[in-house]
């Protein structure tokens, strides 16, 4: 038996049915009327929605770091669990990731070896400098946070990371819409609104897109640190782990990789969107991207760590070993927050008071509006002062990553869907 087609409305997803005596496809439920080569276009958009991405990795066999005991020695933090692999001329006492004093030193099996990693650039006075300038012009910061507070215990680590590389190719379905016409009568306004079906493909290059691979480390924490110079990566050395402490990695290759897809599904989106110029507006619908030579590299990515305790809260702070930035969040003093908004908003009343005297527009509803507004200012300038305590964001893009001239696009699909008709009653009109 043949496969029976059912179209569905574009506007509101019903059936459509042919209408022999309008010679249209007319939807059941919102009676919207599409031709036949409408509703197959809206049907072929939909086919394009439905396909799927296929993202895989392939990640090398990675070789072991051991003693001649098939061991390396470390220390375990019997607070959280944490296992940091550490050379003979480290003498660790706290751990970097909560702050335990009383690290245990211990021995472990091997430790997967990083293909590549990149050094320390940034030595502890220089990591300690940028915790000092940091905190800097923190106008909601508590006065006693800095008092006493453990600046000299800093601890170097060397963090797992993954690195992923690939060639992506795809489309991307939008939806697009223009004003094709506007009208009115003596009742209301009309607007018609066509949409659109846009399929945008191309490929481009992605190099080295770091995940952190511990569950120990904050992943937002971490992508907040980027961007590494990775082209200053070297290949391991042993030496390089003098003095400083190693996270051992334990999360794998394909549990870090969803991290690294969101991030590549995002960039190639927006990179196709950057071609659908011309239209009122531009709604994503879906995407299929494939990658080709995809590829997971292990490495070791400096960090400088930091975690302090104030008030019965534990606060890390960590600082990018090569370039010296800083990410981190501070605590925030609720008396300085209700100062800084009643300060803000009293300026800005003042001010809005002496606009409307000399516009000559003092009334009751001015009054009000006016305190409206003074009260909107002093709520985003303290919205502006506590988004600066806290600079972690997770990573959601890999343009940073994006091989320079790998970019290229297909010549762009843009189909004609159908059109709708909006209409707005105008002021002081009755009729519903």
């Amino acid at each position: 038996m043949a496969n029976v087609l059912n179209f569905k409305c574009p506007s509101c997803g019903a059936k459509l049915t042919f209408n022999g005596e309008a010679g249209e496809m007319v939807c059941e439920y919102c009676d919207a009327h599409f031709t036949m080569e409408q509703a197959k276009a809206a049907e072929e958009a939909e086919a394009i929605d439905a396909a799927s991405s296929d993202m895989t990795w392939t990640t090398s066999q990675q070789a072991m770091i051991t003693d001649e005991d098939g061991h390396v020695s470390g220390y375990l933090c019997p607070s959280c669990g944490a296992e940091m692999v550490a050379g003979d001329n480290t003498a660790a006492t706290e751990c970097p990731y909560c702050g335990n004093q009383a690290i245990i030193p211990q021995s472990f099996e091997g430790i997967y070896q990083p293909e590549v990693m990149v050094p320390f650039a940034i030595d502890k006075e220089k990591a300690k400098a940028s915790l000092q300038e940091f905190v800097k012009g923190k106008k909601l910061l508590p006065d006693s946070f800095t008092e006493g507070n453990r600046i000299e215990k800093i601890t170097g680590l060397y963090v797992p990371f993954w690195l992923y590389s690939c060639h992506a190719r795809g489309t991307v379905a939008f939806e697009g819409e223009k004003t094709s016409r506007r009208w009115e009568d003596s009742n209301f306004k009309y607007e018609k609104k066509d949409h659109y079906a846009l399929n945008r493909s191309g490929e481009m290059d992605f190099n080295r897109i770091p995940a952190d691979a511990s569950t120990q480390m904050d992943d937002a924490t971490m992508d907040s640190l980027e961007p590494y110079d990775l082209s200053a990566a070297v290949e391991f050395d042993a030496a390089y782990f003098s003095g400083y402490l190693a996270d051992r990695y334990d999360v794998e290759s394909k549990d870090a990789q969803s991290r690294a897809d969101e991030r590549v599904k995002n960039t190639f989106i927006e990179k196709m969107k950057e071609k659908t110029s011309g239209y009122n507006s531009v709604t994503h619908k879906s995407e299929s991207i494939r990658l080709e030579n995809a590829k997971a590299e292990y490495a070791m990515l400096p960090v400088w760590m930091m975690t302090t305790k104030y008030e019965g809260e534990s606060y890390t702070f960590g600082i990018n070993g090569q370039s010296g930035k800083m990410v981190g969040s501070l605590p925030i003093d609720k008396g300085k927050c209700t100062k800084y908004f009643i300060l803000s908003s009293l300026i800005s009343f003042v001010i809005i008071q002496i606009i409307i005297a000399l516009l000559g527009l003092a009334t009751a509803l001015v009054e009000v509006i006016g305190i409206g507004i003074a009260l909107l200012i002093g709520f985003f300038y303290l919205s502006s002062l506590k988004g600066a305590m806290n600079t972690i964001k997770t990573g959601t893009s890999a343009a940073s990553y994006l091989v320079d001239r790998s970019l290229q696009y297909d010549p762009p699909e843009d189909r004609f869907m159908y059109s709708r008709t909006e209409k707005t009653a105008k002021a002081n009109n009755n009729n519903k």
